[in-house]
C-alpha cells in the first residue's frame, strides 16, 4: 500500500472516529462552560457541541480547583487490598475533609513498596448541580481539573516532572510529581520567594517543567528556562480516566464496555444453535423410538428410576445443608442480651462466606471493652474492630464498626 493511501485510510479512520466516537470536555469557566473536542490528536475549543449527539460519546466534566480540595494518603497494603481501597478512601475522608455532607472525591491510587499512595480530591455534590443540570445529556466521567491535566499530559511515566498551572488572584500552583503519581505536592506560589523555597525543596533541580498553555510563562516567579516547556494535552491515560466513570452510565467508547453485551449477543447464539441441535437429537430419538417399541417401555423405565435416584440425592444434599445452617435468631438473642446498656446498634450485616461473619455498627460510652464481651457469646469465635475508635465530641459516644467470627460446628 503506498504511503498516499495509507495517510487516506488513517485519515477516515479519524473521522470515523471523531463522529461516531466523540471525546468531549467540559471546563468550567468564570465566563461559563467551555467545550472542547479531541480532534487530530489535540483538544480544539469550539463554541458549542454538535447538535447530534452520539450514544458512544465519552464526555467528562472537569471540577475547577476553585471547589474541590487536595489530600494525599497513605494506606498499608497488609491491612487494605486494591478491591477495598475504595472504601478505605471513603472512611478515611471523615478525618480530613472539610466537608462531612453531601461529598464526592475522586482518587488515583499508586502503590509504593508496602503502601498504597493515593492522590484524593473531594468537594462538595450541591457545588456543580447547575452545570450538571443545564447539560442535554450527562457526563460519563467526571475528574478535578487538575488531575485531568497531569493524567493528560503523557509524561506521566517519567521520573519525575513539575507542572505549573495558574491560580486565583493571579498566583501560581506548582504540582510535583513522581513516576505514576508515587508522590505529589500541590503548592501555591505567590511570589518569588514561594517560588526559590519550592525550587530548593526539589530533589533533582534539572526536573522539566510543564506550564499550562494557558498561563504565561515569561511571568514565571522562578523559571527554570531550558527545561521549561509548554503543556501538550491528550487523552488521559486509562487508569485515572476510569476512576472517573460514573456509574450507571456507560462509556461506549472504552472496548470493555462491549464485553457485556456482545457476550449476552454471543450467548443467544450458543443457545440457539443448542436448540437446534436438540430438535435434531429430538427428531432422531422420535425415529428410533417407533423402530423399537418393545425395548423403549425398559429404557423409560431405568431412566425415571434413575431420574428418582438423582432427586433422592438431591434431596440429602439439601437436609445436608439445613443442618449446617447457624441458628441466626439465637445469634441475635444472645448478642441483645451481652452488649452492655451504654451501646447501642445501627446496622446489623450477616455474611456467609468462610463460614459466616456477621458485622455489626453502632455507638457506645466505651467501645474499646465490645471485643472481649461479644466474644464471651457462645456462638461467636473471634471478634474485630475494623475501625479505630474515636470519641465524638459532640455527643460522648465513640462509634464502633465490629466484626464477628462465627462458630461453625464441622459435625
Amino acid at each position: 500500500m503506498s504511503s498516499w493511501s495509507e495517510s487516506r485510510v488513517a485519515r477516515e479512520l479519524s473521522k470515523f472516529r471523531e463522529r461516531w466516537f466523540p471525546k468531549i470536555l467540559i471546563e468550567v469557566k468564570a465566563s461559563g462552560l467551555q467545550y472542547s473536542l479531541y480532534q487530530a490528536s489535540d483538544w480544539v475549543v469550539v463554541d458549542s457541541l454538535p447538535g447530534t449527539h452520539s450514544v458512544f460519546e465519552q464526555k467528562t466534566l472537569l471540577i475547577p480547583d476553585a471547589v474541590s480540595f487536595f489530600k494525599l494518603r497513605r494506606f498499608p497494603v497488609e491491612s487494605v487490598s486494591k478491591q477495598t481501597l475504595r472504601e478505605a478512601v471513603e472512611l478515611d475522608l471523615t478525618r480530613w475533609s472539610p466537608w462531612q455532607e453531601g461529598v464526592e472525591f475522586y482518587y488515583w491510587p499508586k502503590r509504593s513498596g508496602d503502601h498504597w499512595q493515593v492522590a484524593v480530591w473531594v468537594w462538595q455534590s450541591s457545588s456543580m448541580p447547575t452545570v450538571i443540570q443545564s447539560l442535554e445529556t450527562k457526563p460519563t466521567h467526571v475528574m478535578p481539573e487538575r488531575a485531568w491535566k497531569l493524567a493528560s499530559l503523557g509524561v506521566i511515566e517519567e521520573p519525575d516532572f513539575i507542572h505549573v498551572d495558574g491560580g486565583e488572584g493571579g498566583s501560581w500552583v506548582y504540582v510535583e510529581v513522581a513516576e505514576g503519581f508515587a508522590t505529589l505536592r500541590i503548592a501555591a506560589v505567590n511570589n518569588e520567594t514561594d517560588a526559590k523555597r519550592f525550587k530548593t525543596s526539589l530533589r533533582n533541580e534539572s526536573i522539566p517543567v510543564y506550564v499550562d498553555r494557558q498561563s504565561d510563562s515569561a511571568s514565571l516567579p522562578w523559571e527554570p528556562s531550558s527545561n521549561c516547556s509548554t503543556a501538550k494535552y491528550s487523552l488521559p491515560v486509562s487508569s485515572a480516566l476510569a476512576a472517573g466513570r460514573q456509574s450507571g452510565i456507560s462509556d461506549w467508547s472504552d472496548p470493555f464496555v462491549w464485553a457485556r453485551p456482545t457476550g449476552a449477543i454471543l450467548a443467544l447464539y450458543v443457545c440457539w444453535l443448542l436448540g437446534e441441535g436438540l430438535v435434531l437429537l429430538k427428531q432422531g430419538d422420535e425415529v428410533q423410538e417407533y423402530s423399537s417399541q418393545a425395548s423403549s417401555v425398559s429404557i423409560e423405565v431405568l431412566d425415571a428410576r434413575a431420574e428418582v435416584e438423582r432427586i433422592n440425592v438431591l434431596l440429602a444434599q439439601i437436609d445436608l445443608v439445613r443442618a449446617h445452617q447457624l441458628d441466626l435468631e439465637s445469634i441475635l438473642a444472645s448478642l441483645s442480651t451481652a452488649l452492655p446498656n451504654n451501646a447501642w446498634l445501627e446496622h446489623i450485616e450477616y455474611r456467609g462466606d468462610d463460614g459466616g461473619w456477621l458485622e455489626i455498627t453502632g455507638k457506645s460510652e466505651q467501645s474499646s471493652t465490645l471485643a472481649a464481651v461479644l466474644e464471651r457469646i457462645p456462638e461467636v469465635e473471634q471478634a474485630l474492630f475494623l475501625t479505630d475508635i474515636r470519641r465524638d465530641k459532640r455527643t460522648g459516644l465513640e462509634p464502633f464498626k465490629i466484626r464477628l467470627k462465627l462458630v461453625v460446628d464441622d459435625q
